[in-house]
């Protein structure tokens, strides 16, 4: 029954959707915005922005302005960010703060309906890719006179971005220049230092520099940075899930989710000769012989504990926002890598993957005065003077977080370097479910790749397609 019912409700959106997006027209007050001085006059127009909080490194009940907390010099920047906005446009920004719940229900069925909502959503990527399938959000290349959103320094890379692209547009910005505001991705390798000096080791930041990082060194570490005594485990090499682990030893052998093909689609990397190596080096560690020495305990926030209980010498982050929000408040001493390289890229090579982006940025089609919402966010999010560009940026996070500012480095340099691994469950599945299924990698692929390709193909492929179409020549491989 319960069944039938959620049934009944999907129906009932899609149809609400449909008949929104195909005759529902939103009301538009243009505004007549006149120069004073060179500047541009809002004429007093209210912008309301409505800002999610309670991410990873964000507690909902913690007081913020636009994602820092109160009382900090990033606060102060953004609370002076706001009022100058506000005088130099001559508009009102009405910005409100919610945790997760049902507003982002709300939003979307709002929007859904024809019904004005707010100016300017924040919130995680995941909850926008309906409303931007049926048309209920801008595309950007409607803005393009108002807003740059090819400007990749200030609203994120294509690659990061992908999940909010769509078949001919993109439908979301990151705050990407504002610092700690916009990273999110999965697979960092945190190290306590503390326990590589007790061991007298070689850092593995310098073996990531010199280019020693790799799958094979990597097998030598594990063994030297495991330690049992009297029959007890008194730490791990590492703790990690196998979905992490897996998706990160494809990943550092150069796996992308879809390639595309001479046929000119999109289809899954999986069955690419370099996974197959990434798969079978990702079963000889989890599963093989080098299985004892890693914790396998899974859980989102297990390598956290671990590693600042000293369980652990290196731990994999499900979300890399534990780094600022857990790690860096709580342990003495860490560092910050990328998972070893394999043989298929060069030393030193850096890639991570991400299911959601946090704090995205979306403008819905009901806003009735879409020329002024993109100029208040482009003028909002404007590079902070004091932080003009990432090195800045990398400088702060060194100061604020971080023992090493090779940290800072690899923080960000992993970010630039994701990719969007897609949302169902056949693409999670090929990313690293495979090692804790025990499959051999060939009957693996045999049995999942029919309907990985359609979801590539029904999923992945109209975000590629939408980055190719705006990036022509210029879109990355």
């Amino acid at each position: 029954m319960k069944t039938a019912i959620k049934t009944l409700i999907l129906v009932f959106l899609s149809i609400v959707i449909l008949v929104a997006c195909e005759t529902g027209e939103h009301e538009v007050f243009d505004l007549d915005m006149t120069l004073q001085n060179e500047k541009t006059d809002l004429e007093g127009v209210t912008i309301k922005y409505m800002r999610r909080t309670g991410d990873q490194s964000f507690s909902a009940d913690d007081e913020q302005v636009l994602g820092y907390a109160v009382n900090t010099v990033l606060a102060d920047l953004a609370v002076q960010r706001i009022k100058n906005v506000q005088d130099d446009l001559n508009c009102i920004l009405d910005i409100s703060y919610y945790s997760d719940g049902s507003v982002g229900t709300d939003f979307r069925m709002s929007i859904a309906a024809g019904m004005y909502f707010c100016d300017i959503f924040t919130g995680v990527s995941d909850t926008f890719r309906n409303s931007m399938k049926a048309g209920a959000l801008v595309g950007l290349s409607e803005l393009g006179d108002y807003i740059d959103y090819r400007n990749e320094s200030k609203w994120g890379n294509r690659n990061v971005l992908e999940i909010l692209y769509w078949n001919d547009d993109v439908f979301g910005l990151i705050p990407a220049a504002w610092p700690t505001s916009s990273v999110s991705y999965r697979g960092l390798t945190v190290v306590n230092e503390d326990l590589i000096t007790a061991l007298n080791a070689e850092d593995p930041r310098d073996l990531f520099e010199s280019g020693k990082w790799t799958w094979e060194t990597f097998r030598e570490c594990l063994e030297k940075y495991y330690v049992e005594e009297g029959g007890e485990v008194k730490h791990y090499a590492l703790s990690s899930s196998g979905s992490d682990l897996g998706a990160n030893y494809l990943l550092s052998n150069g796996f992308r989710v879809a390639k595309k093909g001479p046929d000119g689609n999109y289809h899954s990397g999986i069955t690419e000769p370099s996974a197959l190596d990434a798969m079978n080096e990702a079963n000889y560690v989890f599963n093989g012989a080098l299985s004892f020495t890693v914790d396998k305990r899974g859980g989102n926030t297990t390598p956290v504990e671990a590693l600042i209980a000293g369980k652990t010498v290196l731990g994999v982050m499900h979300y890399v926002e534990y780094v600022t929000s857990n790690i860096a408040k709580t342990m003495t001493n860490f560092g910050l890598l990328p998972w070893p390289s394999g043989p298929n890229v060069e030393p030193g090579y850096m890639a991570t993957h991400y299911t959601n982006l946090e704090n995205v940025i979306v403008i819905p089609q009901t806003s009735p005065n879409l020329e002024a919402t993109a100029l208040t966010l482009d003028a909002l999010y404007e590079p902070f003077e004091e932080y003009p560009d990432i090195n800045a940026v990398k400088d702060l996070l060194y100061h604020t977080y971080f023992f090493d500012r090779r940290d800072a480095d690899i923080y960000f340099g992993m970010f630039l370097n994701t990719q969007f691994t897609a949302l169902g469950a056949p693409t999670n599945v090929a990313l690293g479910e495979w090692v804790v299924s025990r499959q051999a990698p060939s009957e693996f692929i045999e049995s999942n790749i029919t309907s990985l390709e359609e979801y590539i193909e029904e999923e992945v492929a109209p975000s590629k397609k939408a980055i190719d179409f705006i990036w022509g020549s210029e879109q990355q491989n």
